[in-house]
């Protein structure tokens, strides 16, 4: 059943990523943090190789037939794209999870906010105010995840307690 929820979640992260063009780091990664209880590293690691080409082109096809391709940018962008993955590949192993999940939600904070103040104008006019606003609700999460009480462990199951699924 298992594999079947993953297939499932691939259709969707698909649907979403060929509709909008993102799903591998916003919606995958999360998605299996959150859902499949993978580590960060690991989901950033399959997030990864996930997207090697044979599974973008088919929706680039699609793309390139309406002509919404920049090729020149592309390859640019391409040979950019290999040598940071690369270096941000071998920075992992030496940066804690807790910080490249923090870095990743306020990145995502970031970007929410900066389409959300300014949706028809892509000036960056709106990156100051976006920034401040994604601080702002980092810190009041952290704040009342402070606040919160930890959850009690379950006692494993004996003699006396029973748990029923």
């Amino acid at each position: 059943m298992f594999w079947f929820w993953l297939l499932l979640f691939g259709i969707a992260i698909g649907i979403v990523s060929g509709l909008l063009g993102i799903g591998g780091g916003v919606l995958l990664i999360p998605g299996l943090v959150l859902l499949f209880g993978f580590s960060q590293t690991e989901a950033q690691g399959t997030s990864l190789a996930v997207m090697i080409p044979p599974i973008g082109i088919f929706a680039a096809l699609v793309y390139y037939q309406h002509g919404f391709i920049r090729f020149p940018v592309v390859g640019l962008i391409a040979v950019g794209f290999m040598i940071g993955a690369y270096f941000g590949a071998r920075l992992v192993p030496h940066v804690s999870p807790t910080y490249l999940r923090l870095a990743f939600g306020i990145l995502l904070l970031y970007l929410g906010f900066v389409f959300v103040l300014n949706p028809s104008d892509s000036r960056t006019g709106v990156a100051l105010p976006a920034g401040l606003a994604a601080l702002i609700s980092t810190a009041a999460a952290w704040f009342f995840r402070r606040q919160a009480k930890p959850k009690k462990p379950l006692r494993p199951p004996g003699g006396d307690h029973e748990y029923h699924i």
